[in-house]
Parts: structure tokens; C-alpha cells; sequence
């Protein structure tokens, strides 16, 4: 047998002189290290116990531990306390306001945080264990939001059994991998999911969802459909042989290159021939089946990007969430000459003036709600992101006088915007007022609480600048790394 030696190894030093060296190193070494801790335990001090000597030599490791374990009782507590809220029923009772409008208002927390808390809570509400489990800190609040997005949707019917399910699954994952919660729930899930039967397409809930980039660049659409639909939508987009071939012989293994330029290439010519078919199923048609109205496309853009005076992004408007679709200053002056028949277009001047037809009507022209989603792109209750043209034109000072005495609101532009549905019928109601002006800003008031926020236009003050050179927008917003969606090669 071999061994190997390092060549300073072979020959020995003098264990004087090496333990001289050793021993002067390893002073100095260790009187920084005195130092750091003492620094970082006179800033930090000795954290939550965690059970762990060796912390005591990295204080802020230990703090930085104890400040996360803290975190998750601090949202534990957070969440039994919304529960004890729902079922009281005492914040809108006694304010007039809902919990959601005071989480987002008053604590900052986003539309995500918001609906996570306050599902966590429901699921929390239906399954004690759960609930029990994280407030005793048996689980985190990481493993807490797995649990919840896995049983949130299972049937109620269940919930006894999904219960003795969830006691024994916090048990047995006790002290194992975080991840082991999560990967053992899905079992769980699966033997209390809903029976497809022997058809299982019979209970496909087929759906087409459109997922627009939140830069407004474009982007997904996916679905879900049965195996008929699906072999339909196959054929009838079929992108025909590819361009070339994967491999380059008989049992030779595929070019991962080639391969990733086949999807793209099929990918491509599947989606143009869908959009050929919407072309041409939206197109008058001279046989006994007429075509379905051609689509009507709204186009936001300034006048000098239309004159190629500068580069200034414009917008299609859309009722999807966000509201609107980011166009390059050229694309919308192609999209103008391609398509002009079915657009219509709003142009901006560098002032953004725009004229109401005061108080001869409550229902504003196609011009004028044509103007007011210019201006907006989405609803302007605060935190809704429903899209402008699937909202309400509100009216900021209403038309029909709420108290006698008042004065009944102009049908312009700087006193009308789009409201949702449900806000619009309600506003007025739940205790909320709000003022607007020229440039659609708005201020929303609750007279009972004096709780007051702002919805601001989210579209480009008319008449500036672009902060940028060149000639068009940042490319659109990039796909997850790895391949995208196509057919195999």
C-alpha cells in the first residue's frame, strides 16, 4: 500500500519551533475571535435560549436564529388573533371598515401577505390541530403556509378525518427535515381529494386563464381541458415536421441544441395557426355562418410617439389584471396601420386636457370613458387591480346628491374614474367618501374611523419625458430559466 505524504510533511520540525509557531497563532487567532464575540454579544446580547453551547461563540448566528424562531410566534399569534376577529365579527361591527382594509392600510401588507393571513387563518379555523401545532411552535410559519395551500381546497366534509390526519402527520415529522411535512401532506391531500369516478374528463374543470406580465411586456395563457378539447386543439394548431432533424442517426441521442430550436420553432407555428383561427373566426363570412364580431382593441398612446417625435411606450388597454399591455412607440404605429379599422386609439396631448359633458348626463360617451381609461388602468378602490374597462365609470361627487343640500357631481373627467363593481354599489354604505382631481388622483376618507389612503394613476404624466434614449421599451419581461413549453422533437 501506497500513502501519500505532502512534501513539507516528510521531513518533521522541531516540535519546539512548532509548538512556538502553534501556540503564538493560535493566541492570536483566538484573541480576535474574544473580541468579535464580546462585540456582537454587547450588541446583540444571548438571544432565545435554542439549547445549543456552541452559539455562545457566534452571538450572531444565535441571534439571528432566535430573531426567526420569534418571528414565527409573533405570526402565530398574528393569526389566532384574526381568527378570535372572524368569528367576533367586531372589526367591521365597530369600525365599519374590513380587516383586509386595515391590514393594508394601517400595517402595510400587500395583497399576497393579506390573502395568506387571512387564509391561513380559515384553514387554522377549520383544523385545530393545525392551529395547535403552530401556535405551540411545532411547526413554522414556512411549514404552516405548505400545509394550508395543500388542504385549503379539499371538501369541508372531510375535515374531521383531514384533522387526525394533520395531528399525526405534525407528530411524525417531528424533528425531521422542514420539507418532510410538506412532502408526507401531500398523501394526505391525495386520499382525501374528491373521487374522479370512472370518467375521470367528467369532472375537469375546464378553463382557459391569461397570466399578463406584471411590466406589462405581454404574457401566459394556460388551461385546463378534457381529452377531447385537448386532442381538438392539437390537431387544429398542429405545427406540422419540424425544420430539421433532433438526431443525427439511426440510435444516436438527440442534440440537446437541435431539440430546444424544435420547440421553439414548433411552439411558434402552434401559436401563430391559433391566432390564424381567431383572425379568421372573427372575420365576416360571406356562407351561412357568420363570422363573430371583429375584436375592438383600445390603444392609449402619446400624440408625438405618434408623430415618431420620441420614443414613449403606449398601451393597450385590457380587462385583464393590471389593465394594460406595453407597446413599444413603433409597434403601435404598426399596430395603427395593420389594424386600424378594429382599433381604437386615445391620444394625449402634452397636456392631458380633456372635456366632460358636465351635468347633462350620469353616463358618460364612448369618448369620455374612452378618456377616463387613459388615465387609469385599473379600479381605483384601494388594492383592487381589476381591470379599468371591466369596471364602473364612478363619480367621485355623486350625480344623484347623497344628503339634501348637496350638489350633485359633474359627468367629467376630473370627477369620474373607474370603480369596481362591488365598490361602487357599497362605497357609499360601508362609510367611504373621496375626492378627485384633474389628473385622476384620488382620496378615499371613512368618516367613522378617519382612516384615509390615496389611489394614484399608475400611467405616464402626460407631456414627460422619457427617462430613457433609444428606440424601443426593455425587452419584455424573460421567461423562467430552462426550456420553454413546446412540443417534442
Amino acid at each position: 500500500m501506497v500513502s501519500y505524504r505532502p512534501r513539507d510533511a516528510r521531513r518533521p520540525a522541531s516540535p519546539r519551533v512548532a509548538g512556538e509557531h502553534a501556540g503564538r497563532y493560535r493566541t492570536a487567532r483566538d484573541e480576535v475571535a474574544r473580541r468579535r464575540v464580546e462585540r456582537e454579544r454587547e450588541e446583540f446580547g444571548d438571544g432565545l435560549s435554542l439549547e445549543h453551547p456552541v452559539l455562545d461563540d457566534v452571538p450572531l448566528l444565535g441571534h439571528l436564529l432566535a430573531s426567526l424562531n420569534q418571528i414565527d410566534r409573533i405570526i402565530a399569534s398574528a393569526v389566532d388573533t384574526i381568527i378570535q376577529l372572524q368569528e367576533s365579527g367586531a372589526v367591521e361591527a365597530t369600525t365599519g371598515v374590513w380587516l383586509e382594509q386595515w391590514l393594508a392600510i394601517v400595517c402595510r401588507r400587500t395583497r399576497t401577505d393579506r390573502r395568506m393571513l387571512l387564509t391561513t387563518a380559515e384553514v387554522c379555523r377549520r383544523l385545530p390541530s393545525l392551529r395547535e401545532g403552530f401556535s405551540q411552535g411545532r411547526i413554522s410559519w414556512c411549514q404552516a403556509r405548505n400545509l394550508v395551500c395543500q388542504v385549503m381546497k379539499l371538501p369541508r366534509v372531510a375535515d374531521d378525518e383531514l384533522d387526525a390526519g394533520i395531528a399525526a402527520l405534525i407528530d411524525r415529522a417531528d424533528g425531521a427535515d422542514p420539507d418532510t411535512l410538506g412532502d408526507l401532506a401531500r398523501w394526505l391531500v391525495e386520499d382525501h381529494a374528491p373521487d374522479p369516478g370512472d370518467d375521470p374528463d367528467a369532472d375537469v374543470a375546464e378553463y382557459l386563464a391569461l397570466q399578463p406580465r406584471l411590466d406589462g411586456t405581454g404574457g401566459r395563457f394556460h388551461g385546463e381541458v378534457g381529452a377531447v378539447r385537448f386532442a381538438q386543439l392539437a390537431e387544429a394548431t398542429d405545427p406540422g415536421p419540424a425544420d430539421e432533424p433532433a438526431r443525427k442517426g439511426f440510435g444516436a441521442t438527440s442534440d440537446p441544441d437541435a431539440a430546444r430550436r424544435i420547440a421553439r420553432s414548433a411552439g411558434r407555428r402552434r401559436l401563430d395557426r391559433l391566432f390564424d383561427l381567431l383572425d379568421h373566426a372573427t372575420a365576416a363570412d360571406d356562407g351561412d355562418r357568420p363570422g363573430q364580431a371583429p375584436v375592438s382593441l383600445l390603444l392609449r398612446a402619446d400624440l408625438d410617439s405618434l408623430l415618431d417625435r420620441h420614443q414613449t411606450p403606449a398601451a393597450l388597454l385590457t380587462k385583464l389584471t393590471g389593465g394594460r399591455m406595453r407597446l413599444s412607440s413603433a409597434a403601435a404605429r404598426r399596430l395603427i396601420d395593420e389594424r386600424g379599422a378594429d382599433l381604437r386609439t386615445v391620444v394625449l396631448d402634452d397636456t392631458g386636457s380633456v372635456l366632460g359633458v358636465g351635468r347633462r348626463t350620469n353616463l358618460p360617451p364612448g369618448w369620455l370613458r374612452d378618456a377616463i381609461l387613459a388615465i387609469h388602468d385599473v379600479c381605483t378602490e384601494p388594492g383592487c387591480l381589476t381591470a379599468a374597462r371591466a369596471c364602473d365609470t364612478d363619480h367621485a361627487q355623486p350625480w344623484h346628491p347623497v344628503r339634501p343640500g348637496d350638489v350633485g357631481g359633474r359627468t367629467d373627467i376630473d370627477n369620474t374614474a373607474p370603480l369596481c363593481r362591488p365598490a361602487n354599489r357599497t362605497k357609499e354604505a360601508d362609510g367611504w367618501t373621496c375626492t378627485q382631481t384633474a389628473d385622476g388622483t384620488r382620496t378615499w376618507r371613512h368618516q367613522r374611523t378617519n382612516l384615509s389612503v390615496k389611489t394614484i394613476s399608475t400611467t405616464r404624466p402626460p407631456g414627460a419625458a422619457p427617462a430613457r434614449s433609444g428606440t424601443d421599451p426593455p425587452a419584455a419581461g424573460t421567461d423562467p430559466p430552462g426550456d420553454p413549453p413546446g412540443d417534442p422533437p
